[in-house]
C-alpha cells in the first residue's frame, strides 16, 4: 500500500488531469488509478555509454579461430556455384551400423533391413538431386572418413572426392510410449532429421536444420509380430522425415543467387 505521501500526490493527479469528469466517473476511476498507485516503479535499463565493442573480450585458449578471422566471417558471405558436387555423411541414427533402434529395427544381417537402409539412402538422394544446382551426390563410406570423425576431418574427407558442399545428418526415431504399452495392434513412431550443410572452400556453415515427422499405423496380415508392425511405423516416419529435410536443403540452394 502507498502512505500519505503517495495519496496526496494521486490526489494531485487526479485534480490535474481528471478536473473535467463528474464526481461518479472519478469515483469509478479511483479504484484503478489507487492500484497504479500501488505499483512499484518499473526499471528502467541504464542508458547505453561508454566505446562501443567492436571485439571479443574473451580470451579461450582453445579457439581455433582468431578474432580477425571470426570478423571476416561474420562480415563476409559466400556464393553458391552454379553446379555443385555434394557428400553426406550420416553421423549416427537410424542409419548407423552400429546403432540399434527399439526393437531391432535396422539389423544388417536381415535383408528386409538391408532393404530399409537402402531405401532411406535413395530417398534422401533423390531429395537433394531436384535441385539443379547438384549435379551429383555422393555418400562418404567410413573407409574414407574413419570411425569416429569430427567436423574438421569431415571436410577434409569431401575435399578427397572434390565435393563442392558436405551434409552432414543424423537420423534418430522411436515409438511413442503410450502406443507401446497400451495399443497392441496399433503403432506411432516419430523420426527427427538434424542437417548442417558446410561450404566446403570456406568451412563455413550457411544453412541448418531440425525436422520431426510421425507415422502411425495398424497390423496388417504381412506383419508376423508387433515386432514387424513397430519397424514398419519407425521406417515409414524415417521416410517421411528424411525427404523433408532434404526438400529443405533444397530449397535452400534454389534460392541462392
Amino acid at each position: 500500500m502507498f502512505g500519505v505521501k503517495g495519496l496526496k500526490s494521486l490526489c494531485v493527479f487526479v485534480r490535474k488531469n481528471y478536473s473535467d469528469m463528474s464526481r461518479p466517473n472519478i469515483l469509478l476511476l479511483l479504484p484503478l488509478l489507487c492500484q497504479l498507485a500501488c505499483t512499484p516503479p518499473s526499471h528502467f535499463p541504464r542508458e547505453q555509454g561508454g566505446p562501443v565493442l567492436t571485439e571479443s573480450l574473451f580470451d579461450y585458449k582453445e579457439r581455433t579461430l582468431s578474432e580477425e578471422d571470426i570478423r571476416r566471417i561474420l562480415d563476409g558471405h559466400i556464393e553458391l556455384r552454379d553446379t555443385l558436387r555434394l557428400a553426406a555423411f550420416n553421423f549416427g541414427g537410424a542409419m548407423s551400423r552400429h546403432n540399434n533402434m527399439w526393437g531391432g529395427a535396422w539389423r544388417w544381417h536381415d535383408e528386409e533391413s538391408m532393404k530399409s537402409q537402402q531405401r532411406l539412402m535413395d530417398t534422401l538422394t533423390y531429395a537433394l538431386r531436384r535441385s539443379p544446382r547438384v549435379q551429383e551426390v555422393m555418400l562418404l563410406p567410413m573407409m574414407v572418413t574413419g570411425a569416429k570423425p569430427n567436423i574438421h576431418q569431415l571436410r577434409e574427407s569431401a575435399v578427397r572426392v572434390q565435393a563442392d558442399m558436405l551434409l552432414i545428418f543424423s537420423l534418430h526415431s522411436d515409438i511413442f510410449q503410450k502406443y507401446r504399452a497400451f495399443k497392441k495392434d496399433e503403432a506411432k513412431a516419430f523420426a527427427t532429421c538434424e542437417v548442417v550443410l558446410m561450404d566446403i572452400r570456406t568451412g563455413v556453415i550457411p544453412h541448418t536444420s531440425v525436422v520431426t515427422r510421425s507415422a502411425h499405423t495398424k497390423k496388417v496380415k504381412e506383419d508376423y509380430s508387433e515386432v514387424d508392425m513397430q519397424n514398419r511405423v519407425l521406417h515409414e516416419a524415417a521416410l517421411t522425415t528424411l525427404l523433408e529435410a532434404g526438400n529443405k536443403v533444397t530449397a535452400y540452394l534454389n534460392g541462392q543467387k
